[in-house]
This record gives structure tokens, sequence and C-alpha cells, in this order.
């Protein structure tokens, strides 16, 4: 940054040559003069202020004529700057390599004395016996702005000594903060002025006297911010915050009381609703029913209010840590949205869960399907018939895909018609080829043929598929571990920044904008991530 800017202050310098020497510096008048030497006269006071080897007696000053209403006025060095001289002359901040080491006075002395040297240089030019080269004066202005941005470079940075952090801008009861803030204005003018030189002649002159007396205005007053009063930095009254034992009890019964009217509301509200929740609780014992049946159907026993309460339950822990974590009103909200997302995922959950099951049963019942097949297919060739080749794999499979057969085989004992058992069957599991092989056989034994040469294709089709499906598998493979990296990316990346600056982080994530943030990104995370597997979904 630093040597761009010197670059383009070397522009300005060569554009700057260019021009002849004209009446630029004229531009300020007899009384500006004047103005420009009181305030080069306060900066060179204060610039003394910061001379550890003067002694403080000598520090005694009278303002010169030229300002004005103030000329006489007699300035001390303030008593309470004996000691913060000291502890800040102890602070050695900086080492310049050929110039050796630099403490916080020294640093404020060479802020000081740009401005003094500026200024010196503004009123210099106001000399009508002495000539004026441009180049040369721009060329010190390039220099004292220069001098001073590496200067409040310094006094700005933070310092980390073992476990004390030094931070300069606390200085002087406060007073370094906005002097600081002063300092970069004139910064600014500085540039401003060097700025000029290059501006079109018929705005040169008012540009220049512009930036040069904003200088000398920001210059008094950070004269008057040294020698003014600081800014308050100790902490208010513990007396301010005190409450009487009558406030704390005009409070509860403000709390009581909109607490009640705010129960008093939802009841009213749920009472006014009472029918239609009593008639959504029906329908929905009556799915829970369905859902417990169909899980019976998994050969599953679960209580459906295990897997809405926990859901509800598990959201109301998060939502109470995020709760906790925001603080306040707000982290009650956060709470009560938790929880209110909870109960609206809850009531689908069961579902969510019986489809996860039915698919996750279904892949195993595809993996044994081939050798059911080829069972099936020789007990046909050796003179059994269906029924009894379903009892033979019943038998000598494996889990699930025995129950599922066992269970065709006893609801056809009980007097169920086969085709319908079958049908059972295709309704409890999810599988394509299974359902291929019941049709085969519902249409065999209306119209006949010959399941054996049936039953041989379908091996044959089952092989093919599993050798496509696999093929399919390495193919994407690549794509789904990409999914799970991208997904899996930000976590990390969140975890190093934890590991490097934990305090930071905490602070962030555990306020409302970080607590927002990580729930917005988990959620488009979650979409990408889906949009990615339904890419990669390639039904055979």
């Amino acid at each position: 940054m630093m040597k761009k800017v010197c670059i383009f202050l070397a522009g300005i310098l060569c554009v700057a040559a260019g021009f002849p020497a004209s009446l630029q510096a004229r531009a300020l008048g007899k009384q500006d003069l004047s103005r420009i030497q009181c305030a080069q006269e306060k900066m060179r006071i204060l610039a003394e202020f910061f001379d550890v080897n003067l002694p403080a007696e000598k520090k005694v000053y009278t303002l010169p004529n030229v300002c004005g209403a103030s000329a006489g006025r007699t300035v001390k060095m303030p008593q309470w700057f004996a000691e913060e001289l000291d502890r800040m002359d102890k602070n050695k901040v900086v080492y310049v390599p050929g110039e050796g080491t630099y403490s916080e006075v020294d640093l404020w002395r060479q802020a000081f004395s740009n401005v003094y040297l500026f200024l010196g240089r503004a009123a210099e030019s106001l000399d009508p016996n002495r000539p004026i080269v441009l180049e040369q004066l721009s060329r010190g202005f390039v220099g004292n702005r220069l001098n001073l941005m590496a200067t409040l470079d310094r006094l700005n940075k933070d310092l980390l000594r073992g476990q004390q952090l030094l931070i300069m801008k606390d200085s002087m009861d406060g007073r370094a903060r906005s002097m600081l803030s002063t300092f970069e204005l004139i910064n600014n003018e500085f540039f401003s002025t060097i700025e000029s030189f290059s501006s079109p002649i018929s705005e040169r002159e008012n540009k220049y006297r512009q930036s040069v007396m904003a200088v000398v205005v920001l210059s008094n007053h950070l004269f008057s911010q040294f020698i003014g009063t600081a800014i308050p930095t100790y902490p208010p009254d513990p007396k301010i915050y005190r409450t009487t034992r009558a406030d704390r009890l005009v409070n509860l019964i403000l709390i009581v009381l909109g607490s009640s009217l705010a129960g008093l509301a939802v009841y009213l509200l749920l009472e006014n609703k009472r029918e239609d929740i009593l008639r959504m609780t029906e329908e929905y014992k009556q799915k829970s029913l369905v859902w417990a049946e169909d899980f019976n159907r998994q050969f599953v026993t679960i209580d459906i209010k295990y897997i809405v309460f926990g859901t509800v339950g598990l959201f109301a822990l998060f939502g109470l840590f995020l709760g906790i974590m925001t603080g306040g009103f707000l982290g009650v909200f956060v709470f009560l949205l938790v929880v209110f997302m909870g109960g609206v995922i809850s009531i689908r959950m069961p579902t969510a869960v019986l489809d996860a099951l039915k698919k996750s049963r279904g892949k195993r019942i595809n993996k044994q399907l081939m050798d059911s097949l080829i069972l099936l297919s020789n007990s046909l060739r050796s003179g059994m018939d269906i029924v009894q080749g379903f009892e033979l794999v019943s038998k000598d499979m494996l889990p699930p895909i025995a129950d599922e057969f066992g269970l065709v085989v006893k609801n056809y004992q009980l007097g169920t018609p086969f085709e319908k058992a079958l049908d059972g069957l295709s309704d409890r599991v999810e599988s394509r080829m299974l359902s291929y092989i019941i049709k085969a056989i519902i249409i065999q034994r209306q119209v006949g043929g010959n399941l054996t040469v049936i039953f041989a294709r379908l091996v044959e089709n089952i092989r093919e598929e599993s050798k496509l499906e696999e093929k399919l598998q390495a193919m994407t493979a690549q794509q789904k571990i990409q999914s799970i990296v991208v997904s899996i990316m930000p976590f990390v990346m969140m975890l190093v920044m934890f590991i490097f600056n934990p305090t930071q982080m905490i602070s962030f994530y555990t306020s409302p904008v970080g607590i927002f943030v990580f729930l917005f990104c988990i959620i488009w995370i979650g979409i990408g991530m889906k949009v990615l597997k339904k890419m990669g979904e390639v039904r055979v």
C-alpha cells in the first residue's frame, strides 16, 4: 500500500514539475499567515511537551501576538502529563534499523513535528523576498505526508508484550484516541495540498488555500484536545443502576400480569379452535395406528410416540442451547422457534423413518433375491409347486427374505388366496425385481407357463442389473465423494478457525447473527447435497 502511495505521489510531482512558477502560494493572504504562524507555534509547544530531556519547569510558554485573542496566554505543561510522559517514554514500541528504538513519546513528537514543518513550509511560501520553486515546495509536502503516514501507522498498531496488550490509542487518559482521529484528518489534508499542484490552473490557488487552512484549523483543534479535559474512561456510578424493593415488586407484578395475559390469549385462541384441534388430534391418532401397523409389517415393533416426542425433545435441547447462548428475549424467541420447527418435523418423522426402513430392507432383499430365485427354480424342477418352493426359501434362506416368504406361506395356510398373499409381499417390500417376480407368478397361475424358464431369465436379468449398478456406482463415486467433501469443508474450516482464534469465533457464533448464519449455511448445504445426490442417481 505504501509503495502505491509513493508511486502516485511521485506521479503528482512529475506533473507539478511541468508547471511554471505561479501565484499559487500567493493565494494565502497576510491574515492567513498569522493563523498559520499561531498554529505552527502550538505544534512546537506540543512537540516540546513530549521532550523528556527538557525539565517540566521550563515547559512554560506564552502564545505570540499572531494568535489574536489568545495572544499573551500562558501555556504550561499539564500536571497529569508528567507521570504519563514517564510511562510513555518507557514503552519502546518500534525498532528502525540504522536509527534505533523509538518510544511512544518519540512517535508523538514526530507527529507534531511533521505538522510543524508542513505549516512552516506553507508560511515560507508567503515570503515575497523568496522565490517559489514549485517542484521543491511540492516535494517537501510529499515528504511531510509520508513521514506522518509512517508515524500514524505505528501509533495505531496494538502490541502484545508477554500477556499484556499495549494499546497506544488509550494513552493520555483517553486523549490519544481522539487526537489520532484528528491526525488522520490532517493527513488527508496533506494529500489535498499535494493534489492541488496538479489541479487546473483556475482551481489551483483556491484548493491550495483550502487545504492549508484546513490543516491550520485541525492543528488548533489538536492543541485544544491535548490541553482540554480528557474523555472520561471510568465506569459509571453503580448507584445509577440500583433499584429499590418497590421497583422490583412493580417489575414482578408487571411480568406476572404480562405472562398471565399472554397465557389467557393462548388459551382463548386454543379454545376458539378446540373442535379443529380435536379433529386433527383424532386424525393423527388414526395415522399413528396406520404407521404402527406399517412398522409391524416391516417386522419392527416401535411406539410412534417415541419417534414424535423424541424428535421434539432433541430439537428442544438444541433450542435451549441456542437460547442460552443468545440470551435475553431473543434467546427465548430462538428457543420457541426451534421447538416449533421440531414439532413440524416430528409430525413427518414417522413417515420418513418408515420410508428409510423400507428402502434399507428392500436393498437387503435385493441382495438375497438371486439365490432365492435359484432355490425356487430348483424346487420347481424337482416336482414341488410354487407354495412348497416359497416354504423351502423361508427355511433355507436368512432374514429378511426368509421372514417375508414365510409370511406369504402362513397367510396362504390361513386361507388367504396365494395371489393376494403375494400382493401383500409386494406392498411391504420396495423392490422392483421382486415385483416383477410376483407378477410373473400371478400371470403363470392365471394363464399357465413354464416358471422354471421365467426364473432362469429373471436370474440372468438380476445378474446383469447387478453388474450395471456396480458400474454406475463406480462411475458416480467421484461425484458422491465431491458432494461429501464440499459439504464437510465448511465445517472443517470452521474447526480450524476455532483452533487458531477460539475467542472471536465463539463470540461470533454465540451472537444472533452468528446463529442465523450457521443455520442458514446448514440449510443450504443440505439443499446442495440433495441436489448433487439427485444428479448422481441413475435408475437402471
